[in-house]
């Protein structure tokens, strides 16, 4: 259930994913990350096309020469928005208190109790094929300006995936 892999060799980090559904804690969990109890990023799933998406915008944020943002979690996050203002990617790909769909996304190399930190989540665990399930594909060309041209001629993955690496 628990989507892992190994991030660019330099990091010597590996990313997990786990993806839930009908989460009761979503308030407690996201005041845990704003004080730092908790160390991770947890993604509006609703905006996440592939868990590729995830894992470019992850290696982007560990091997960037310069910090953008105040945490490598943040980073992650702010890495995900094709927009260059900071508060607007955190409050589009981060969660709100009320969200009942979760993308937990830890670094193994930053947080070694990784399977304590997916328990603390208060929900139906799901597999990570079942994103598609929760992603929202309108709000995601949306997001990322995909036209239908580009669309119905391009890999969205591939849109996506462009968009965030070139991102500056």
């Amino acid at each position: 259930m628990i989507y892992s892999v190994n991030l660019d060799p330099t990091t010597q980090t590996s990313l997990k994913m786990q993806l839930f559904n009908n989460v009761t804690n979503t308030a407690e969990l996201r005041s845990k990350i704003m004080t730092g109890e908790l160390k991770c990023c947890i993604v509006k799933p609703q905006l996440v096309y592939d868990p590729l998406q995830v894992v470019v915008a992850a290696n982007k944020a560990l091997t960037s020469k310069k910090q953008t943002t105040k945490s490598i979690f943040t980073e992650l996050l702010f890495n995900l928005s094709p927009s260059s203002n900071i508060s607007q990617s955190l409050l589009k790909f981060g969660i709100h208190d009320k969200d009942q769909s979760l993308l937990v996304v830890i670094l193994e190399k930053t947080t070694d109790n990784f399977e304590d930190i997916f328990s603390l989540v208060q929900g139906d665990v799901l597999d990570i094929s079942h994103l598609n399930q929760l992603n929202d594909i309108k709000a995601i060309r949306k997001m990322y300006k995909i036209t239908d041209k580009e669309f119905n001629s391009v890999d969205i993955l591939d849109s996506i995936v462009s968009r965030i690496a070139t991102k500056e």
